[in-house]
């Protein structure tokens, strides 16, 4: 299947992946497949694992997810931080805020703790620096719950808005939303005569 070759090579996004490859894969390799134990011994259905890179394409995706993020609020000028199409949507850095600060809120329910403090919303809201710094916090925190998880924590079960969910496809949910909220972002470039950021199919290689 081409989105699982395209998936393995890192092209196609986290969220594209959990939607299409899984299912594809856990068919494919349902005779070597290994199984999560039952969670908590409640007697839940025990969930397959999922492919050992995905977590690896996720972890790229969210710095992906930064890279892109922080472009965006490096490229619009200082006069249209505040910029909103209409008055019924979020000004441009309301927007910024909730495509990046929520990945952390989205980490720590995969976690099953308390989402980190980002700082206080009325300096992030008003000030460029300041926004990028929460935005780095934001995505440290996901990297490393992420990172810092077992195996079969990964693949274990959250409640996540009411219904058991994989830690996995919390995190392909995080970057889900990240990518929708902050698309929206494109046309306050455009209806100010400004081309955006550039979409990244890859993350940028660190000292390259």
């Amino acid at each position: 299947m081409i989105v699982v070759k395209l998936a393995r090579l890192g092209v196609v996004s986290a969220a594209m992946t959990t939607l299409i490859t899984l299912p594809a894969l856990a068919h494919q390799s349902r005779s070597n497949a290994r199984v999560a134990p039952a969670l908590h011994g409640h007697g839940h259905s025990a969930m397959p694992l999922p492919p050992q890179s995905f977590r690896d394409i996720q972890l790229e995706d969210l710095e992906r997810e930064r890279e892109m993020t922080l472009a965006m609020l490096d490229s619009m000028p200082e006069r249209l931080l505040h910029y909103k199409p209409v008055p019924e949507v979020r000004d441009f850095m309301q927007q910024i805020a909730h495509a990046a600060l929520t990945v952390s809120s989205f980490a720590a329910t995969a976690r099953g703790s308390r989402p980190p403090n980002l700082g206080d919303s009325t300096a992030y809201l008003g000030r460029r620096a300041v926004m990028r710094t929460a935005i780095n916090r934001s995505y440290d925190f996901a990297r490393d719950v992420m990172s810092g998880m077992s195996a079969a924590e990964y693949a274990d079960t959250v409640r996540f808005f009411g219904a058991p969910t994989p830690r996995w496809k919390v995190f392909a949910a995080a970057l889900e939303h990240s990518v929708w909220t902050r698309g929206e972002l494109v046309d306050y470039f455009r209806l100010n005569g400004m081309v955006p950021p550039s979409f990244e199919l890859f993350p940028r290689r660190r000292g390259m």
